[in-house]
């Protein structure tokens, strides 16, 4: 009984139809998930990706001077725009936002272009060569004419069995399912 049983588990597993198709559904929502998964990973990278190159500050030849000068003029203008605009930010760092905004959505808008234009791919149609043709209306060619010609004389040359005049139903038969008796 043991030899039974260790060869019933090596089976493959049976399912009825309704389970066939629910793993079906399962594997399917599991894969369409994990291509959304991907395709937001992505996404997300290139955004990380985005922010670290926005986020490092421009490489400039610019003497000390020059940056001292330009931060006391930024400073200074922040000074009168914070007591100006009551506890909102300076107009400088709402355009750096807006900016970084601005970059991180072109580049979503990028991949959604991207992916809308590999969907509407279609298939083109392979041309087998030449057209179908149905042997039906196809005329016989000129050898089988001539092969039943042939045929015909034959047997009109050949004396005939007893066999055959004893029964001639049965003969009859014979020549017919041969195709040498064609009724036209």
């Amino acid at each position: 009984m043991s030899g039974r049983e260790d060869s019933e588990s090596d089976a493959p597993e049976e399912f009825t139809a309704e389970q066939g198709i629910q793993q079906d559904e399962e594997i399917r929502r599991v894969q369409k998930e994990s291509k959304a998964r991907v395709v937001r990973e992505a996404k997300e990278k290139r955004r990380r990706l985005a922010q670290r190159k926005t986020v490092q500050p421009p490489k400039v030849n610019e003497s000390v001077r020059d940056v001292v000068e330009a931060k006391t003029e930024i400073e200074t203008e922040t000074e009168k725009e914070s007591l100006g605009s009551g506890g909102m930010l300076p107009s400088d760092i709402v355009q750096l936002l807006a900016a970084r905004e601005k970059k991180v959505f072109l580049s979503d808008s990028e991949d959604e272009n991207a992916e809308e234009k590999r969907l509407p791919k279609k298939k083109k149609c392979r041309s087998l060569g030449k057209e179908t043709v149905i042997l039906k209306e196809m005329a016989p060619p000129q050898c089988i004419q001539n092969s039943l010609e042939f045929l015909k004389k034959k047997k009109m040359q050949l004396s005939r069995s007893s066999s055959v005049l004893d029964n001639p139903n049965q003969a009859l038969r014979l020549i017919s399912a041969s195709g040498l008796f064609s009724k036209k």
